[in-house]
């Protein structure tokens, strides 16, 4: 088994490839910033201006556990999300460029608390070969804002998963990535993404005072912490929630987050 524990410089994986051209067509008048475009062999992303943002889109609109949902960002097309209390899954779904950089687009729904958290979800995506970077996210951050003050945990649609923060409003998220493989994975084995066979089953995050925790289950096994915390500081009433971005900038897609687990406490994901 091979761990990667360090983040990589970024290269096209070979799913990034089977999605470059859908992620470069632009819908009838729609026009995506350069910037916005997603890595492919032609073209690198790069950070937005940093004087660029969109206020925020919330519907009024409770589903399940959450008081609302809000189009962080206000991504070009717009998303939505569907709820199913059988198994208490939500089924997200969102255009928006990332969850990354100085800003986020993504479809996200929400509850205001304070205090410690316990949030956890089962991660799956209903189209398996869709974009290899869309992200499904538990979220604490502090605004609606795009540029928002937060600390996330991820799971990526190639199988990566992160522990990601943003320290002060308007500035570059930092992360610690996590992928488990082996160099028999796919042909090649050139990037790090390529080597990634084993997918989380379910992600955790716990928020306790300033401090925020990543937890998984890899195989089925009860969740555990997972690397080192983060320090955060997010003053109370804050926002905690799930989300989703296709990390496609006008197209959409969608992520299945069940068996959702919300606790006003730490030492609570399960």
């Amino acid at each position: 088994m091979w761990f990667w524990t360090m983040k990589p410089a970024r290269f096209a994986s070979a799913l990034l490839l089977l999605s470059v051209s859908a992620a470069l067509a632009q819908p009838p008048g729609v026009v995506i910033p350069d910037w916005a475009l997603p890595d492919s062999p032609a073209h690198k992303q790069v950070a937005p201006p940093p004087d660029f943002h969109r206020a925020p889109v919330t519907l009024g609109k409770s589903i399940g556990i959450f008081e609302n949902q809000t189009d962080v960002g206000a991504a070009l097309v717009r998303g939505d999300a569907s709820y199913d209390p059988a198994d208490k899954s939500y089924v997200i779904t969102s255009a928006g460029y990332n969850i990354c950089y100085t800003r986020d687009e993504f479809r996200y729904l929400w509850k205001k608390m304070s205090g410690d958290v316990s949030l956890a979800a089962t991660i799956g995506f209903p189209d398996p070969n869709g974009f290899g970077d869309r992200k499904a996210a538990l979220v604490i951050r502090q605004s609606l804002d795009d540029d928002s003050v937060e600390a996330l945990v991820a799971q990526h649609g190639a199988g990566m998963v992160h522990l990601a923060r943003r320290e002060t409003a308007n500035t570059r998220i930092k992360d610690m990535e996590y992928r488990v493989g082996s160099r028999g994975g796919l042909p090649g084995g050139a990037t790090p993404d390529s080597l990634v066979t084993l997918h989380a089953g379910r992600i955790g995050i716990e928020k306790k005072g300033d401090s925020y925790q990543l937890y998984v289950s890899w195989q089925g096994e009860p969740l555990h912490a997972e690397g080192a915390p983060v320090t955060v500081h997010i003053s109370s009433p804050f926002y905690v929630g799930i989300g989703f971005t296709s990390h496609q900038p006008a197209t959409l897609s969608s992520a299945k987050l069940s068996n959702v687990v919300l606790e006003n406490r730490a030492g609570a994901v399960q």
